[in-house]
């Protein structure tokens, strides 16, 4: 199957173009709940400014050390003695970095302030790629142009700097086992050589997500999404495998919603979905059932918190 790629030169066409290019990414958004972005605006250059960057760090602070891990060591033992097979570990090496409302950069002294400045201005342009896809999601769903940017005001935004070193025994374990995201408009910047990344289309089957052409844009959505849109727009499993030979970068880059938004359900699916609730108080229960079944996340979150009444 092939993955939709939306061009988003289209928006800035005439009447027809910007109608069929936000027809496009509806179908995507209802029919996938994932798709590639051309013509989003992030420059090319400063993308592979960010790979390279990623590459160079991974090499110099983390692989030694994730080498090094009980987890590696774990799986140069027999099969039957090795831990690993629990599946209840991820084959990866990850650090995340938040940027907006508040920024942690200076706890990573290890990145020198050029670097820092670099990435500050590839995140400005990754804000403004959601938010443009944000306004087109809202006015797909017959709402204002501003809902999911409104809802989720002040955003969190943070990105997962994460790399799947060559794995002795990819056999026995995944890079990142199966999950859905908490938040809202998930933005990848991921490696143009080494495949891995899978999600699951509806009931049907897993769809392999190969390396980047170009210089596109994965995106993805999460709960909040479907939430907000009552479920026409869905957040969907996927998880990443483990590869014998290669290393598989992946940058991630979360526009969500900031602990204080209350995310609401469109009013004719509040009998399906929870809310109003804080996302905080969602991301809380997140953390423990990441990799569980998103249904019954979604209905314990009704329960524990979607019958409060909140404070204006």
């Amino acid at each position: 199957m092939e993955i939709p790629v939306i061009d988003l030169q289209g928006l800035d066409g005439d009447a027809s173009q910007r109608s069929q290019t936000m027809a496009r990414l509806h179908e995507a958004c209802k029919d996938w709940g994932f798709f590639w972005v051309d013509s989003h605006g992030v420059d090319a250059a400063l993308m592979e400014e960010v790979k390279r960057f990623v590459y160079a760090h991974y090499d110099e602070h983390l692989k030694d050390r994730f080498y090094a891990s009980d987890l590696a060591k774990d799986l140069l033992l027999p099969a039957e003695e090795s831990k690993a097979v629990s599946g209840e570990v991820d084959w990866e090496t990850a650090y995340f970095i938040r940027h907006r409302p508040a920024n942690n950069v200076a706890d990573f002294p290890e990145i020198p302030p050029a670097t820092r400045e670099m990435l500050d201005v590839y995140i400005g342009q990754m804000v403004s790629l959601a938010e443009r896809l944000a306004e087109c999601m809202s006015l797909n769903l017959g709402l204002d142009g501003g809902r999911v940017k409104d809802t989720f005001a002040p955003p969190f935004v943070g990105t997962k700097f994460a790399m799947y070193p060559a794995c002795p025994r990819p056999d026995l374990l995944w890079g990142l086992r199966a999950h859905t995201d908490a938040g809202g408009i998930i933005l990848l910047l991921q490696d143009d050589v080494v495949g891995g990344l899978e999600f699951f289309r509806g009931d049907r089957e897993w769809v392999p997500v190969g390396p980047t052409k170009g210089s596109r844009i994965f995106v993805n959505l999460g709960d909040q999404l479907e939430v907000m849109s009552g479920g026409a727009y869905r957040s969907v499993l996927h998880r990443v495998a483990a590869v014998a030979e290669g290393r598989r970068l992946s940058v991630a880059t979360f526009y969500n919603p900031g602990a204080e938004a209350v995310v609401a359900p469109a009013p004719t699916a509040r009998q399906v979905y929870p809310g109003p609730y804080r996302f905080g108080d969602y991301l809380d229960y997140y953390q423990g059932t990441k990799f569980a079944d998103k249904a019954a996340r979604l209905q314990a979150v009704k329960e524990l918190f979607g019958s409060r009444i909140l404070p204006d």
